[in-house]
């Protein structure tokens, strides 16, 4: 199975905003790329980071989005709610990561995202690809992964 990255398009912010998930996470906060295109004409997310729409099979599967600061690389990401709990994680973690490894050139000395603590599904899947946990507060689990 191989995902499909590209830059993400109203279309897409729509689509991902309606998605709802069951538990403590109910939806993916897409604001920011609304706000961002009514201000600038762009859609950009959280902290203007870049958003991208992954797809397989040609739909929409999920969003991964980056925002480099210095030799960092900070991710977002989510998975369309009907994809989870299917295996597909890992994979599309690394290849979301492979993507923004060849798209961002620079010279990039970790990976670090932020997930709520209470996810432990997303947290076994990130420390499968190699994140390690560096710092818990408020509800949230920082982890990095070493490049």
């Amino acid at each position: 199975m191989c995902f499909e990255f590209r830059a993400i398009t109203e279309d897409e912010v729509k689509e991902i905003a309606s998605w709802n998930y069951e538990g403590y996470v109910e939806e993916v906060m897409m604001t920011p790329y609304f706000e961002s295109f009514e201000k600038t004409g762009e859609w950009k997310g959280p902290g203007s980071c870049d958003g991208f729409a992954a797809f397989l099979d040609g739909e929409v599967a999920g969003l991964f989005e980056f925002n480099l600061k210095g030799h960092v690389m900070e991710i977002g990401l989510a998975l369309r709610p009907d994809l989870i709990g299917k295996g597909l994680g890992v994979t599309y973690v690394e290849q979301g990561l492979e993507f923004g490894m060849h798209t961002y050139t620079t010279d990039l000395s970790f990976v670090m995202l932020t997930v709520d603590k209470r996810n432990e599904a997303a947290i076994r899947v990130y420390e499968k690809v190699g994140f390690r946990r560096v710092e818990e507060a408020e509800g949230e689990r920082k982890m990095v992964l070493s490049i």
